[in-house]
């Protein structure tokens, strides 16, 4: 008796009919779904060679030994876009696999026709082993705030400095990430991680990103995220210190850091008054935390270790940005 034979997978666009000129002019006509309509304004905004020129020269001598034997390794642009739509929409990998298959804007989106093939879980899941490990995220993220500089994006006068707390994947005890840790946050013991911001006053586009263990302290991060140009420095009462003031004072930046009563040692009226003042810029930090939170769906650490976790702040930091690029331009223009 014969075995039955399946039919041999593949990672193949067949909709030829989909990718003729009529049906693609028809597609950017009349189907107005939000998901499309993103996508190509992204597209459009986004100048990719200039995004990816930075992280060419060192992700070439690297790309050797990606793909399995056989398969031909997928451009730069169509990964780094698989991330940015795997930021986007919170996918996992096997997911993300599907709905590049699925879906027609994410086609699109990558520049796959019929006959191509769709990067599958394991080719990203590589990729991002070997971003993380070099550390390409961080490239990405300068070189797409290099355009916002370009655009007058980044004015770089004012600064909020602020740091949110990303619980780990696996749960204390499990032993699955060694390298989390715990911190306590308004009574509450937490573990995980912490992402560190520093975001335009003026634009509220985050400038400078750094990732952490959860157990170091907000204020160590401080100086890392100022850029150097700023003239008014905004922060909660936790990165108060008299020596920073006095420091900032002394390169001609005004310290609006809020202050922070002590034992035996209260605010005074013009201290209270000034936290109100403050506090009415410095809130605006918590703008992009949300966006991660609520629109992302980034809610906790996807990974079970520390470079890939910092990868995927770095990425929702860039995706962040994006949307203020389509935000802020046509107010720009």
């Amino acid at each position: 008796m014969k075995s039955k034979q399946h039919p041999k997978r593949s990672n193949k666009i067949d909709n030829a009919d989909l990718f003729t000129s009529a049906a693609t002019e028809y597609y950017q006509k009349h189907i107005k779904t939000h998901s499309k309509q993103t996508l190509t304004v992204i597209n459009a905004q986004v100048d990719w060679p200039r995004l990816l020129k930075p992280i060419e020269r060192v992700l070439s001598q690297h790309k050797a030994g990606l793909s399995s034997t056989g398969r031909r390794p997928h451009e730069l642009l169509v990964i780094v876009k698989c991330f940015i739509l795997q930021s986007m929409y919170n996918l996992s990998d096997p997911r993300l696999e599907e709905e590049i298959a699925d879906r027609r804007s994410f086609q699109l989106f990558l520049g796959l026709t019929s006959g191509d093939s769709i990067p599958d879980e394991t080719t990203i899941c590589r990729y991002r082993e070997l971003f993380s490990r070099l550390g390409l995220e961080k490239r990405l993220f300068k070189a797409f705030n290099a355009q916002l500089i370009d655009r007058g994006l980044i004015v770089g006068k004012g600064t909020i400095v602020d740091a949110t707390i990303k619980e780990a994947q696996a749960t204390p005890y499990s032993n699955r990430d060694k390298d989390a840790r715990h911190t306590t946050r308004r009574g509450k013991i937490l573990f995980g991680y912490k992402g560190h911001i520093g975001m335009d006053a003026s634009t509220e586009v985050i400038h400078t990103v750094d990732f952490t263990t959860a157990n170091v302290h907000d204020s160590t991060k401080f100086d890392d995220m100022l850029l150097g140009t700023e003239t008014k420095v905004y922060a909660d009462k936790g990165y108060a210190n008299k020596k920073r003031r006095e420091t900032l004072k002394a390169h001609g930046i005004i310290p609006k850091i809020m202050h922070k009563a002590y034992r035996n040692q209260p605010l005074t009226k013009r201290q209270r008054e000034q936290n109100k003042r403050f506090a009415r810029v410095r809130s605006a930090v918590e703008r992009p935390f949300a966006y991660m939170k609520r629109v992302l769906n980034y809610t906790r650490c996807r990974y079970y270790d520390f470079r890939r976790n910092a990868f995927q702040f770095t990425l929702a930091a860039v995706v962040y940005n994006i949307r203020k690029l389509l935000t802020l331009s046509p107010r720009r223009a």
